[in-house]
C-alpha cells in the first residue's frame, strides 16, 4: 500500500508541476526590439530613424556578426539601447538572436 501512495504522489507531483513552454522569440521581439528596430527588422520606424537603430535586414551586417557579438550587444545595450543582461534569461536571448538571424536579407 505504502508503494502505491509513493506512485501516486509522484504522479501528482508531474501532472501538477508547469510544463516548460518553449520561448516565443517573436513576441520577446515585438516586446523588447520591435519599437525601435521595426516589425521587419529594418529599422524603419520613427525611433529606429531617430535613434540610428541596427538594421538587421542587411546582408553585410547579417554575415560580419557572429551570434556571440549580438548576445554580448543584448547584454550590454550599445549606444541607447538598454541592456538586457540582467532582465532576459539565456534561452530568450538566444531566441531574440534566432529572430534576428531570420531578418537576413535575400541574397
Amino acid at each position: 500500500m505504502a508503494m502505491n501512495a509513493k506512485i501516486f504522489s509522484v504522479m501528482v507531483l508531474f501532472v501538477c508541476l508547469p510544463a516548460h513552454a518553449a520561448v516565443d522569440g517573436p513576441a520577446r521581439y515585438q516586446e523588447n526590439c520591435a519599437k525601435c528596430h521595426g516589425v521587419s527588422g529594418a529599422a524603419d520606424s520613427f525611433r529606429g530613424y531617430l535613434y540610428f537603430a541596427r538594421n538587421f535586414t542587411s546582408g553585410d551586417w547579417q554575415r560580419a556578426k557572429s551570434d556571440a557579438y549580438i548576445l554580448d550587444k543584448i547584454n550590454s545595450g550599445p549606444r541607447i539601447m538598454p541592456s538586457f543582461e540582467g532582465s532576459l534569461s539565456a534561452e530568450e536571448k538566444q531566441a531574440l538572436i534566432q529572430v534576428i538571424r531570420g531578418f537576413n536579407a535575400k541574397p
